[in-house]
């Protein structure tokens, strides 16, 4: 699920992660506080006590830090995605730069296109959203756990529990995915490929009429592309229905035992309202580390790519040095219409 090679690629940044994390973190804690405000005004309508005003000026205080946190968190994916994107793409550059051509002997011109453009671009949900929903995923829990704990202990264990059956199923539809995601990059940039040559010898496909053949070709692989990109969007949507079922199902087994925990007498009113309210944000953050993570999937198969180009063996002398023919010198030359009477 962590590709260790890139994220060392990018050591700046994981301050911005970092970051990321900590605004994330602290809206969690102002929505513990917002949840624990509206279980309170509840169970005090309830119970039919006196509301005081401290409670209405600490959901608008909680409110606002909250968006205040979000809106940082969004600042600091943006600005992790665009280092990453920037550094990625200056990199190939400058590695195209010196190898020159030699690079046809691995990768066709289509490929280099596809990786300087659209397969960077994938960097991006990987490192501004999946790396911080990742850690973020692995804190909120815990900290929901610590807190539920002084309310009903079985509750908070249930949920607790059940959090990790998120990234189980997420494991499992990995082994799956990386080997149809490697054949999807195949099949796209082999699609890229034909598409490219036969664009670049349209002029003689015609003179010999075998641009309809080409043609025909092409619709072959393009239908053949739209199934193998049909079975991806398929795996997906079976996984997010299996991390629906366990998040729903861990929410539903928690407040049952909260519930029977409030008939024996053990959990208070505003304990019970709380789990309620507070037990979707157990699995919401994994759940969302779910769906980044069959995006991020396409960034890290690129970025297999993306190396390969990055370790092709550079060449010892410049290109120029290596050119034929530069022992020939061209001077003084000019170019000029002929003037025509009028």
């Amino acid at each position: 699920m962590i590709n260790i090679r890139l994220l060392k690629a990018f050591p700046k940044s994981a301050q911005y992660i970092r970051l990321n994390v900590l605004f994330q973190w602290l809206g969690l804690l102002m929505n513990v506080i917002l949840s624990a405000s509206i279980a309170y005004l509840i169970a005090s309508a309830i119970e039919q006590r006196p509301i005081s005003w401290i409670v209405f000026v600490i959901m608008i205080l909680s409110l606002c830090v909250r968006m205040i946190c979000n809106d940082r968190a969004v600042q600091m994916s943006f600005a992790s995605s665009s280092l990453v994107k920037e550094q990625m793409r200056e990199r190939l550059f400058s590695k195209l730069s010196k190898i020159g051509p030699s690079y046809l002997k691995t990768f066709s011109t289509a490929q280099i296109v596809q990786l300087s453009s659209e397969c960077v671009d994938q960097l991006e949900t990987y490192f501004g959203n999946y790396i911080p929903q990742f850690f973020f995923a692995l804190l909120a829990p815990l900290t929901l756990f610590l807190i539920t704990l002084w309310f009903d202990w079985k509750a908070a264990l249930i949920l607790f529990i059940c959090v990790p059956l998120i990234p189980v199923s997420i494991v499992f539809v990995q082994k799956i995915a990386k080997k149809l995601l490697s054949k999807y990059w195949g099949q796209y940039t082999q699609l890229g490929d034909r598409f490219l040559e036969n664009l670049q010898g349209l002029s003689t496909l015609k003179i010999y009429q075998a641009d309809e053949r080409k043609q025909e070709e092409m619709k072959e692989e393009a239908e053949q592309f739209r199934k193998i990109t049909m079975r991806v969007l398929i795996m997906q949507l079976n996984s997010i229905s299996i991390m629906d079922l366990v998040a729903y199902g861990g929410a539903a087994a928690g407040i049952i035992s909260m519930l029977t925990s409030f008939q024996n007498g053990t959990v208070t009113l505003f304990g019970a309202l709380f789990i309620v309210l507070i037990s979707a944000e157990f699995f919401i953050p994994m759940r969302t580390l779910g769906s980044y993570f069959h995006i991020a999937m396409n960034g890290m198969a690129a970025s297999d790519t993306m190396f390969q180009l990055l370790d092709l063996e550079e060449k010892e002398h410049p290109i120029h040095e290596l050119a034929p023919f530069s022992f020939l010198k061209m001077e003084n030359l000019s170019f000029a219409y002929e003037e025509k009477p009028v």
